[in-house]
């Protein structure tokens, strides 16, 4: 469906952006203005659960022509890891106990979430300009 294929490529570039808005701001001086509003916890959250399940229906929605599950691989995917990466950051600063579970996606994938956002950035604009594309 168009609209999941739209809803892809827009989350995908909004969740990369959220995830790597520290390493941005460094880097360009226009982006350090929206470092605030982006570092909202409920916004995070909710982009999270948006692009989580964005993911999810794009794996079990194919585009017409398209081959179903694989064409749209490496979005969906992102999609859902860093969906799921923006919710266990919400968790993980609302818990009040730590666990190992924790400690081990914070090793694994949150010492990684800025070079993981650029990559998802880079996966949505590259699904936004070759839709036809397999796996993208």
């Amino acid at each position: 469906m168009v609209q999941f294929y739209f809803l892809s490529i827009l989350l995908n570039i909004l969740t990369g952006f959220v995830l790597s808005i520290d390493l941005l701001a460094e880097r360009m001086e226009w982006v350090s203005s929206l470092k605030i509003p982006f570092s909202n916890s409920v916004f995070r959250f909710v982009v999270g659960i948006s692009a989580a399940v964005v993911g999810v229906l794009k794996l079990l929605s194919a585009f017409r022509g398209d081959v179903p599950v694989v064409g749209d691989l490496l979005p969906a995917a992102a999609g859902i890891l860093m969906g799921v990466m923006l919710i266990v950051d919400y968790y993980k600063a609302k818990a009040a106990v730590s666990s190992q579970a924790f400690d081990t996606i914070d090793r694994v994938f949150f010492r990684r979430k800025s070079v993981i956002g650029i990559i998802g950035i880079i996966i949505g604009a590259l699904h936004f300009f070759m839709p036809s594309v397999l796996f993208l």
